[in-house]
């Protein structure tokens, strides 16, 4: 593979769908755990050749809560409370939690 690869990104996209991938290294070499069917084979190519390596904005802040400890959870909750009901509160001690990382 000639183009440039992020190994975590296209090992989740290979995984999703159902490949029995075990590894993507950065000049981008793929170990399976067996050999890939013809039609695995198709697949895994098709998303080879769109894979795209740049993490997306919602990517790097979905990694920004798991390291604050910050779940999905109270992440919908602090959204909550903030537009039904006006409290600000739990969505600002997240955002401060998450400047941090």
């Amino acid at each position: 593979m000639s183009k440039s690869v992020n190994p975590g990104k296209l090992h989740q996209e290979l995984k999703v769908v159902g490949l029995p991938v075990v590894g993507v290294s950065a000049s981008g070499r793929i170990d399976y755990s067996r050999s890939l069917t013809a039609a695995e084979q198709i697949s895994a190519e098709q998303i080879i050749v769109n894979h795209v390596p740049v993490i997306s904005d919602s990517d790097v802040f979905i990694e920004k809560l798991k390291l604050a400890g910050i779940s999905r959870d109270g992440i919908l909750y602090a959204l909550w409370k903030s537009v039904a009901e006006g409290d600000d509160s739990n969505k600002d001690r997240i955002i401060e939690t998450i400047k941090q990382f």
